[in-house]
C-alpha cells in the first residue's frame, strides 16, 4: 500500500487545486492561429484550382464548338488558296459560384484563333499536257484558346480535320 500512495504522489501535481497557465494558454493560441491559417491558405488554393479547372473546361468546350461548326458547313466552306488561312474570334463564358453565403458569377474571356491548312494526305493533284489541278478534299484545322488567368497567359491546342 505505502509502495502505491507513493507512485500516485509522484504522478499527481504537487497542488491539486493548480490549473491551466497563461503560458500554456498563449502557446495553445499560438498552435491554433497557425492552424486557422493554414486552413485558410488551403482554402483559398482549393478555389482557385476549382477556378483554373472551370477556365480550363471552358476552353476546351469552346474548341470544340468551334471545330463542330466549321465540320457542320465542310470543306467547301472553308475555300482557300491552298495556303493557311486564319480565324480569329473573341468568347466569353460565364459561371456562378457560391463560396459560403454570396453568390458570385465569374467571367472568363477567351481568344479564339483557327488556322485553317490544306492537309498533305487529303490532296488529290491532276496533271494534264496543258493544266495541273490540285484538289483539297480535306482540311486541317488547328484551334487555338487562350486566356488570362491570374495575369498567366494560358492556352489550349485541339486539332481536326474537315470534309
Amino acid at each position: 500500500m505505502v509502495l502505491v500512495e507513493s507512485v500516485l504522489k509522484k504522478l499527481m501535481p504537487r497542488n491539486p487545486k493548480a490549473g491551466i497557465g497563461i503560458a500554456e494558454i498563449l502557446v495553445a493560441s499560438v498552435v491554433l492561429g497557425f492552424l486557422l491559417v493554414a486552413l485558410s491558405k488551403l482554402q483559398l488554393s482549393n478555389r482557385e484550382s476549382v477556378i483554373r479547372t472551370r477556365s480550363r473546361d471552358a476552353a476546351v468546350e469552346i474548341a470544340q464548338e468551334v471545330l463542330d461548326s466549321l465540320s457542320a458547313v465542310g470543306v467547301a466552306a472553308l475555300h482557300g488558296d491552298g495556303n493557311t488561312n486564319t480565324i480569329n474570334l473573341v468568347k466569353q463564358r460565364e459561371w456562378k459560384q457560391t463560396p459560403g453565403d454570396v453568390e458570385t458569377t465569374s467571367r472568363m474571356n477567351y481568344t479564339v484563333r483557327v488556322e485553317v491548312s490544306p492537309d498533305e494526305d487529303f490532296q488529290n493533284r491532276e496533271v494534264s499536257k496543258f493544266d495541273t489541278t490540285r484538289h483539297v478534299y480535306a482540311r486541317r484545322l488547328n484551334v487555338n484558346v487562350s486566356w488570362i488567368f491570374k495575369g498567366t497567359p494560358t492556352s489550349i491546342n485541339v486539332t481536326g480535320m474537315v470534309r
